[in-house]
This record gives C-alpha cells, sequence and structure tokens, in this order.
C-alpha cells in the first residue's frame, strides 16, 4: 500500500494539527509495512521540530517546484495538484490529515479525511461569520469528495453527523495519541533543572492549552480562588502554559482583582520538549474546557501519571475514561470542590489512576496505527 499525505501540518505547525499530523505519518511509517510515503508541503518552516521531522523524511517529501513555488501559487499548487500527482505516482491511498482535500478525483487513489472537530458549527459565537463559513464549507466539501471519514472521537463522529449531515456509515473513528516525548524517561537531573528554571518551589497545578475564552481560564481562575479560601493553608501554584490571546489581558486582571498575583504563574513560551517534565512534577492538571474534539492534554497528563480534573462533557471524557475528575468549569463551587479533590484527597488520585495502562493502550501508536490500516483497506 503507498500512501500520500497532505503534510502540511506537519512541517509549519507546532501545537494541535500538527502534531496530529507527525504522530500519524511516524506512527504509519513504524508500524505498517507500506509500500511507500508521499509527503505533500508548500514549504517548511525554519523550526527545530519541522527541520528534524523533515530530516527524517526528506526523501519522501514532496514541495512545489517552478512558479507554483512561489508566493500565492503555493495554494494552488496545494489545492489543485497534489492529489493528481499522487494519482501519477499511483499512490493508493490519499490522506488529508487536517480538515481538508485537494480537489480531483480518480478510482484507484482513494481519499480519506481526518475531521478533528466542528467547534465553530457547535460554539459559533467564538468565531467571526466569515471564518465560520469558509470552515464548513472547506469541511463539508472535503467529507463528501471522501471515499471514508476518520473522526478522531465519538464526539466529532457526531458533530458530522449533525453539523454535516454526513451518513453516518461513512465515518470511522480513530483516536490519536501522545508525542514519543511522552514515553521517555524522565529524568531527576533535568526534572531539578526545570525546577529552578522556573521557580517551582511549591506544589503546583498544571494547564496546558493556548489561553482562549472557550477553554475558561478565567472560570478556572475564579475556582482557583475559591479553592484557597476554603482551605487557607494551601500552597498550591496554578501554573498556565499557553499562546497569549487577547483573552489572557481579562485573566491578568482576574488574576489581579482575586489577590492572587503570587499563586498564579502564566508561561507563553515553553519549549515542546519540557511539557513532559511540566506535567510529572504537577500536583495534577486542570484543563476546564467547554468543549473539545478530543482533548490531548488530558491524555498527556495521564501518561505521565498525572491525575487530571476537566470541564465536563465532549470528547474529553473520551480521552479522560474513568482515569480523570470532571466538572462544569461555569459552576465555581462544584469546580473548586473538585481542584480540592485534586490536590488533597491522595487515595481518589491513586485510584483514578489505577489501571490505567489499560485504558492508555487505546491510544498507542501501534493501536492508532493498525485502527489506520482498517480504514484504509475498508475503501480498497
Amino acid at each position: 500500500m503507498k500512501i500520500a499525505f497532505e503534510a502540511k501540518r506537519a512541517f509549519n505547525n507546532f501545537t494541535g494539527l500538527g502534531n496530529y499530523a507527525r504522530f500519524v505519518i511516524s506512527a504509519i511509517d513504524k508500524h505498517l509495512d507500506a509500500d511507500g510515503l508521499l509527503l505533500y508541503t508548500p514549504g517548511i518552516k525554519d523550526h527545530p521540530e519541522a527541520q528534524a521531522f523533515y530530516r527524517k523524511y526528506k526523501n519522501q517529501v514532496i514541495q512545489p517546484k517552478g512558479v507554483y513555488s512561489k508566493g500565492a501559487l503555493k495554494k494552488v499548487w496545494r489545492s489543485a495538484s497534489i492529489y493528481k500527482n499522487a494519482v501519477k505516482e499511483n499512490a493508493n491511498i490519499f490522506h488529508g490529515l487536517s480538515n481538508e482535500l485537494p480537489s480531483g478525483y480518480n478510482n484507484k487513489t482513494k481519499r480519506i479525511v481526518t475531521i478533528h472537530d466542528l467547534i465553530f458549527l457547535r460554539y459559533p459565537e467564538y468565531y467571526p461569520f466569515i471564518d465560520r463559513n469558509i470552515y464548513k464549507r472547506k469541511f463539508k466539501k472535503a467529507c463528501t469528495s471522501s471515499d471514508a471519514i476518520i473522526a478522531v472521537s465519538e464526539q466529532t463522529k457526531a458533530d458530522i453527523i449533525e453539523f454535516l449531515g454526513i451518513p453516518e456509515e461513512k465515518i470511522q473513528v480513530v483516536y490519536q495519541g501522545v508525542h514519543d516525548n511522552y514515553h521517555i524517561e524522565i529524568g531527576t537531573e533535568r526534572m531539578l533543572h526545570l525546577t529552578q528554571k522556573y521557580g517551582l518551589h511549591r506544589p503546583y497545578l498544571l494547564y496546558v492549552g493556548s489561553i482562549e475564552e472557550r477553554k475558561n481560564a478565567l472560570q478556572m481562575v475564579k475556582a482557583f480562588k475559591r479553592m484557597k479560601e476554603q482551605n487557607p493553608k494551601d500552597d498550591t501554584l496554578l501554573i498556565l502554559v499557553g499562546k497569549k490571546t487577547k483573552y489572557q489581558e481579562a485573566v491578568e486582571k482576574e488574576i489581579r482583582q482575586l489577590n492572587i498575583i503570587e499563586d498564579v504563574l502564566i508561561l507563553n513560551k515553553v519549549p515542546f520538549g519540557e511539557l513532559p517534565f511540566l506535567y510529572k512534577g504537577a500536583a495534577g492538571t486542570i484543563y476546564p474546557s467547554s468543549f473539545e474534539g478530543f482533548g490531548i492534554p488530558v491524555l498527556e497528563s495521564l501518561t505521565m501519571r498525572t491525575p487530571v480534573l476537566a470541564g465536563k462533557g465532549s470528547a474529553m471524557e473520551e480521552a479522560g475514561g474513568k482515569h480523570a475528575l470532571y466538572a462544569d468549569p461555569f459552576q465555581v463551587e462544584e469546580f473548586a470542590a473538585q481542584i480540592s479533590k485534586l490536590i488533597n484527597d491522595q487515595s481518589l488520585s491513586t485510584g483514578m489512576l489505577s489501571g490505567v495502562e489499560e485504558h492508555l493502550a487505546k491510544f498507542t501508536s501501534k493501536k492508532i496505527a493498525s485502527d489506520l490500516e482498517r480504514v484504509y483497506n475498508s475503501v480498497l
């Protein structure tokens, strides 16, 4: 089986979609006996992770040449030429890894697209009108022109059916997994170095994710303050790790008003390779998002055997299963009570993590490669 990937995100994005693209390509390469991989990208960022990934796969990378290598014509190449090239190269499968497929159809090269989430339709208030309509048109075109659709969770599958009107039988769920960094041994020397670097001399709770409205950092800060009021001797620090946005200003203002400046630390530029160490050292992880297509931080936390509290509903409960706590982030008392449990109830935390290995087995690269192969074979 020869597999072509629309791999722009693998070489140009270093958070969610990029991590997914690199994970899938690496899993297929490692666990399937493919006849060849073709990785199409309009460019490669000058970024350590992109360059390392390129060095590993440079013989399989295909970039635009000639007139298509300049400016806006790269977009034309990506949308109009790469599928045709995959057909010419006798690919059996063309897999769009990030919600899109290029134009064209040929029965000998089957088309598959991964849809990550439809949050822009479920929560339209967070997205400009023009963006919502562009996304909907792109996503629906990809779904209708594909031979099969991969949803990263049962929640996303349900949303594809509800919002795009796609038949259920066309959609298969294949989960995603965590980066290999989360499977390396956590050395004591490195942990001590990061403790000094970030001044982590107190127990801390960790949030990882972009600091934006729908992820509810503001509600998390309010609940954290309430937990402090209920536990006057508590010395826990709350650390937020994520990309800075306009919304962060509101979060910082709330922190000042609540008089917890000394208890909250915001880190906007943490190297990706340091995240597993921060997870490992945390007393617990908090992920208070209203809605996610999957919720990879929940899985990252469990992989590091760190207990986690997540927002109720959506795919986060698929990622965490029975091994996480859940609460409504808009119910401050409820969320504060669960934060307190996360910190203080050691038997609860131990119980949640008991048997987590069986849960995590659903998200290994070998299992996911096998699930992807099943989808590929279903259309051949």
